[in-house]
């Protein structure tokens, strides 16, 4: 549940850049880019279980033509819960067995820096974030990604047809490499830290081409906003 929670803000947030004026040509090629790594790992000392979840992006996006925009996204949850405690009455925590000590999360713009063949990434930063209660909280991350896995492709053909407003073609060509990555997090004093061997790095490039039909204005089915 939380890489999707994760994965979904990234590609959300992603997809808002790029924006070009209204009245653009009725036939138009999108093309994207993102690279993605994410990370879960989970520590347990005795009674004490650390989990944090990273995931981390950067993308460009560009009209033909059109200038090229960049943007990266970068998002962190840590949870600290003591496995063997339980609340007053006997009643496990919601968040899962034991009671949660500590909870932050954050997200900001920095960029994930990688290899274009996925065999390393990395991110160091501050992010602006909240606790468990609400109160705001500066994140320390550091987290380095390296891949351990083969290089996994595979692509993607799409043509969608909308009765009368047009055709769209698209095509994503994707990369995938499983990674070992190394997490260090650190808030209000406390700094949290584990290996995943089980982390990935990922990178999907696509292009999509609207043809509206003659007449039709405002046909940008392929990001969802206007190109």
């Amino acid at each position: 549940m939380m890489k999707r929670l994760l994965t979904g803000l990234s590609t959300a947030a992603l997809l808002a850049v790029g924006v070009a004026p209204a009245g653009a040509a009725p036939n138009i090629y999108h093309t994207i880019s993102s690279t993605n790594g994410f990370t879960q790992v989970v520590e347990t000392v005795g009674c004490e279980q650390t989990q944090i979840f990273v995931d981390s992006s950067v993308a460009q996006y560009a009209d033909q033509p059109g200038p090229v925009n960049k943007q990266g996204l970068t998002s962190v949850f840590l949870r600290i819960t003591d496995i063997c405690a339980t609340t007053a009455g006997g009643v496990a925590a919601a968040a899962g067995p034991g009671v949660v000590l500590f909870e932050a999360e954050g997200q900001n713009m920095a960029p994930l820096v990688v290899d274009p063949r996925l065999t390393a990434a990395s991110i160091s930063t501050e992010l602006p974030g909240t606790d468990g209660n609400g109160n705001p909280v500066t994140i320390g991350l550091a987290a380095a990604w390296t891949g351990t896995g083969p290089l996994e492709h595979s692509t993607v053909h799409n043509h969608a047809n909308f009765p009368g407003e047009g055709n769209v073609n698209a095509t994503d060509n994707n990369l995938r490499r499983t990674a070992t990555a190394k997490v260090s997090v650190t808030v209000n004093g406390r700094t949290a830290a584990g290996t995943d061997s089980e982390a990935s790095l990922e990178q999907v490039k696509s292009r999509c081409i609207e043809v509206a039909r003659p007449g039709v204005e405002d046909f940008y089915p392929c990001f969802g906003f206007p190109g």
